[in-house]
Formats: structure tokens, C-alpha cells, sequence
């Protein structure tokens, strides 16, 4: 698999499923509250996206798992983000058998919210790994980037500066 990106195309896979899930709860609670078929239609394509979206997320963000460079503290939060998930979508696997199984249905949902609470805090999580921890840039590219960097930072610009900075550039107001 080294044809394959370290972080396996991770970044790439998790964006269908982030907005095709909640998309698909909040048309079947729309669709249970109105009783109208023509809501819970879309949803069902957008659960089916949606599904199919999070087994290649899960896949590559498996993959990925095991291929970034990372440190222990790094490494307790991947396997965190990872739980969340595998939980959240299990939890939308069970609202959607659900909703297959009982049409306008309440409780699935509510399990299909439950879901949508899970993705939010992996994804929470996932930026916490990449923004925090750094993960997914090989740690040789890391060292470079920090050289390169060189101590650089705008939040450290006292704020005379930066006011003079934004006169300067012609975006102050």
C-alpha cells in the first residue's frame, strides 16, 4: 500500500458522511413530525451516501491508524477519535435498520441524533489530532516546517503592532 498517502485519504473520505448523516436525521425527524413520505425519500439517499461515506472513512481512517508518525499523548487521542466513531457509526447503522424497519419512526430518530453526537465529537477529536498533535505530517517534514516557521507567530504580535499592521496593509476600518 505505499501507492497510498500516509494518512490513506482520510482527510478526503470524512466530509460526505459529516454532512450527509446529520442531513439524513434531521429530513426523518422532519419527515416523522410532518408524516411525509417525500422527506423521508431524500433522506434515504442521503443515509445510503451517508453509510457508504462512513465505511470509507472508517477504512481509511483504520489504515491511517497505523501509518502516521505520532507520539503517545497523540496516540491516546487517535484511539479515542477512533472508538467515537466505530461508535457513532454503529449507532447509524441501528437508526438506519430502524428506519428501514418501522417508517416515521421516533426512536430511530433519536438513535440517528445519538449518531450525529458522536460524529461531532470525533470530528472534534480529528481536529484535535491534526491541530493539536500534527498528526498526518511525517516527522522529518515537521522539523522542517518548525526551521521554517522559525519562532514566527501571529498571536504573539503585541497589539500596537498588530493595529499598525492592519493600517499598513489597508484592512483596518
Amino acid at each position: 500500500m505505499d501507492w497510498l498517502p500516509l494518512h490513506s485519504g482520510h482527510p478526503l473520505m470524512v466530509h460526505l458522511p459529516l454532512v450527509a448523516l446529520p442531513l439524513a436525521v434531521l429530513l426523518d425527524g422532519l419527515a416523522t413530525w410532518k408524516q411525509d413520505p417525500r422527506w423521508r425519500q431524500l433522506a434515504t439517499i442521503l443515509w445510503l451516501l451517508g453509510l457508504i461515506g462512513a465505511g470509507a472513512a472508517v477504512t481509511t481512517g483504520l489504515i491511517a491508524y497505523d501509518r502516521v508518525d505520532h507520539s503517545d499523548a497523540a496516540h491516546e487521542v487517535m484511539t479515542l477519535h477512533r472508538n467515537v466513531a466505530l461508535g457513532a457509526v454503529a449507532l447509524f447503522l441501528l437508526g438506519g435498520a430502524a428506519r428501514w424497519r418501522w417508517s416515521f419512526s421516533r426512536p430511530a430518530v433519536l438513535v440517528g441524533a445519538l449518531g450525529v453526537a458522536g460524529i461531532v465529537g470525533a470530528g472534534y477529536l480529528g481536529g484535535e489530532i491534526v491541530f493539536r498533535h500534527a498528526i498526518g505530517l511525517p516527522t522529518g517534514v515537521l522539523e522542517q516546517v518548525m526551521m521554517e516557521r522559525g519562532g514566527h507567530g501571529h498571536d504573539a504580535m503585541p497589539d500596537t503592532m498588530a493595529v499598525q499592521s492592519a493600517v499598513d496593509s489597508g484592512r483596518a476600518q
